[in-house]
């Protein structure tokens, strides 16, 4: 802090109080390991928590070799990948220190990816709220069953809050660029690999919300299949053109596989 706020020193103290540069300062606090037992959240059972609520050591070693793999799926303390539908709207309901209530709030699923996968962040886009029109065209490509494909009819729109109607879903975008080393094992060698994350949110109409994320890709000007990105991070299932890298890797990765992955990884 000292060495932002002044760049001449004399015994610890600034010098000149002018020549100091701009500056933000973030600090993170970690979870104790009691902290994050307190967290997870496990399906009702007053018959199993009275009795385990007897034995301390018992309910220890039952929370950590059975709860954990069973009773915790759809906590939000391990991942709950239906949450990823809406990037923005993850909550924890987290233990206040000292007493038995608990608080709700606001992950951050944006960064916390970026810690996870080691990410040098270069650019955090703003973000984006889109809309369109769709209509349907025969398409002599499909089967039978489907003779025509979803198009927009249109093209992408700026959400004007006052004038989007009721009828019409938007879309949520926002991107992240950086890198990663190539070789996770040995960083400083110089290799990188250029990482694009878009996130978006999903309004569970599968056709729609893909058609969104082609066309956001061309409106960007982004294509998953030249050099400008090696690797490519996409939260919710998609039809992006993919490519088969080394290592039998693809470019492009869903973001809940990679976070579930990361999160359980052990370092060797």
């Amino acid at each position: 802090m000292k060495a932002v706020y002044s760049e001449s020193l004399r015994n610890g103290k600034p010098v000149s109080r002018t020549t100091g540069i701009s500056h933000c300062l973030k600090y993170l606090r970690l979870e104790s390991y009691e902290d994050t037992l307190n967290n997870l959240r496990f399906d009702e059972n007053p018959l199993r928590d009275k009795a385990l609520a007897s034995n301390g050591d018992l309910h220890e070693d039952f929370m950590l070799h059975y709860l954990l793999d069973t009773e915790t799926r759809g906590s939000e303390s391990l991942l709950n990948i239906d949450a990823f539908a809406d990037p923005t709207a993850y909550k924890l309901k987290v233990k206040k220190p000292g007493s038995d209530e608990y608080a709700v709030r606001n992950v951050d699923l944006l960064e916390t990816f970026n810690y996870l996968i080691g990410l040098r962040v270069n650019h955090i886009a703003a973000p984006q709220r889109l809309t369109a029109d769709f209509k349907r065209e025969p398409d002599p490509e499909l089967t039978e069953s489907r003779e025509t494909r979803l198009v927009l009819d249109g093209r992408l729109r700026p959400v004007d809050q006052g004038s989007l109607s009721t009828d019409h879903c938007s879309w949520w975008f926002r991107k992240v660029e950086g890198w990663v080393p190539s070789d996770p094992r040995n960083p400083n060698n110089g290799l990188k690999d250029k990482v694009l994350i878009v996130w978006r949110n999903l309004t569970g109409d599968l056709e729609q919300d893909n058609l969104m994320l082609d066309e956001w890709f061309l409106k960007n000007r982004i294509n998953t299949r030249d050099f400008e990105f090696d690797i490519i991070y996409v939260n919710g299932s998609n039809n992006l053109p993919n490519l088969l890298q080394e290592g039998e890797n693809w470019k492009v990765r869903l973001i809940e596989e990679e976070f579930m992955k990361r999160m359980w990884e052990v370092v060797r």
